[in-house]
């Protein structure tokens, strides 16, 4: 069978529109045409093939095509056909046959979602004095490290647990989100090292995905082409981002916030840092850079709701005093620790909190502690975020538990962590073990 070459043109333009027209498709075709995947979406093909209203003879090269693909050969056969027809080497034409004839990705998760219960994850927890060796104990071994930074936390985590998990024959997920820009020159060490990602990518039995120029809560398009899990077994974040997490903006007013950055980190404003867009902050007479976005308030709700939401449990790391209280004034159930436009200070800590400060502040290093018994744990939290179907969600975290120090023994750290034992004048920061459950919504 020949093609007339005016007809075969004239369809390699409209393929080459439909591939250009969706990017986030084009990306989301790559599994479909991985071997384990190809005889699938090739039965697909087909049907969409017979059933779509281009030219009869262009139905019949595509079919006879396809037809005449042998299991043996795979997705290799007939390379000539697709080069005519698409323009396009074999798996690439594939890959556009699949966007013009509306071929997307299966509703199959690409990752598997824990289904661990809530408690089981909290006897774990009461059994276990390193949270992270639920990986070993749970499938999917998964995790979502949310502000990876410099990805110590990460490289720690896969050294120490690769292997384990390797004499069971399971993979380590490791999925890693920063918001700087890998090509900025804003940041300093928090950016991530070559050498470091390229360890990690080397690493045997290790599922590494590291996403830079990434805000965590706006995940969609990677949601989409199924670039992240839908659900972890663990979530983590280290030394959550201040000012970002430092205060509640549904507990003080845009007025309260911008006062209180202005006093106590100075003047700020947008500039340009060569090609790239920088906030300048003028404190204690010195002109500092930061990444446009380092005074954006998100606020605690905003975290705890993307983490209860993601995994099973969640896991805070070298929190700082002034988001620990922050977050600690969310967690329990009294409305009175939430007082609006009170900022959290060592003068307004002891009345708001009461006996829960001084019992906290008195915790030696290495102490864990249950909140419940404190305080009523909340028993529903106000939904912040909105899910891609605009649905608000419902959660309630079965069980919080504290504990005071930065480094603890046989758990794997930030190079945050790390460095608060050399910080004197700091305050030793918290650690948060959180096991969520989700709620009906209604």
């Amino acid at each position: 069978m020949v093609l007339e070459p005016d007809r075969s043109a004239a369809f390699r333009k409209q393929v080459a529109a439909a591939r250009s027209a969706d990017p986030t498709a084009w990306e989301g075709t790559r599994h479909l045409v991985h071997p384990t995947e190809w005889p699938v979406t090739r039965d697909r093909l087909l049907k969409a093939i017979a059933a779509s209203a281009v030219s009869e003879d262009i139905k019949r090269h595509l079919t006879a095509a396809f037809a005449k693909d042998q299991p043996s050969t795979g997705r290799t056969s007939y390379p000539d056909v697709l080069k005519q027809l698409t323009g396009l080497p074999t798996t690439k034409g594939l890959r556009a046959l699949c966007i013009f004839f509306g071929v997307r990705a299966a509703s199959v998760a690409k990752w598997l979602s824990p289904s661990v219960s809530p408690a089981t994850v909290d006897t774990f927890l009461q059994r276990h004095r390193n949270p992270f060796d639920l990986l070993l104990d749970q499938v999917p071994a998964s995790v979502l490290d949310l502000g990876a930074g410099d990805l110590s936390f990460a490289e720690e985590l896969a050294t120490r647990y690769g292997s384990s998990l390797a004499a069971q024959q399971r993979p380590l997920i490791l999925h890693c989100l920063d918001r700087l820009d890998p090509r900025s020159q804003l940041g300093g060490p928090l950016h991530a090292h070559p050498l470091r990602l390229s360890r990690l990518r080397a690493m045997p039995n290790l599922d590494f995905r590291f996403y830079g120029d990434q805000d965590m809560f706006a995940l969609d398009l990677l949601e989409r082409d199924q670039r992240l899990a839908s659900r972890y077994l663990i979530v983590t974040c280290w030394a959550p981002a201040t000012p970002t997490f430092a205060y509640e903006p549904t507990r003080l007013s845009p007025a309260c916030l911008t006062e209180e950055l202005r006093r106590t980190k100075g003047d700020s404003r947008q500039v340009r840092h060569g090609k790239e867009p920088a906030l300048e902050v003028l404190h204690d007479g010195r002109s500092l850079l930061f990444p446009p976005w380092k005074f954006d308030i998100r606020g605690p709700l905003a975290l705890l709701e993307l983490m209860a939401t993601r995994g099973a449990l969640c896991l805070l790391g070298a929190v700082d005093s002034q988001v620990f209280w922050e977050i600690l004034s969310q967690l329990v159930d009294d409305p009175a620790m939430r007082p609006p436009d009170t900022v959290f200070s060592p003068q307004t800590l002891p009345a708001v909190f009461g006996k829960i400060y001084h019992h906290l502040s008195g915790l030696p290093l290495g102490q864990t502690c249950r909140l419940a018994d404190l305080a009523p744990l909340r028993s529903r939290f106000p939904s912040v975020l909105r899910t891609a179907g605009g649905q608000a969600a419902s959660y309630r975290f079965r069980e919080v538990t504290i504990q005071r120090g930065a480094l603890f023994e046989g758990m794997p750290a930030s190079s945050t962590a790390r460095k608060f034992q050399g910080m004197a004048e700091e305050t030793p920061p918290w650690f948060l073990s959180l096991v969520p459950e989700l709620q009906e919504t209604t």
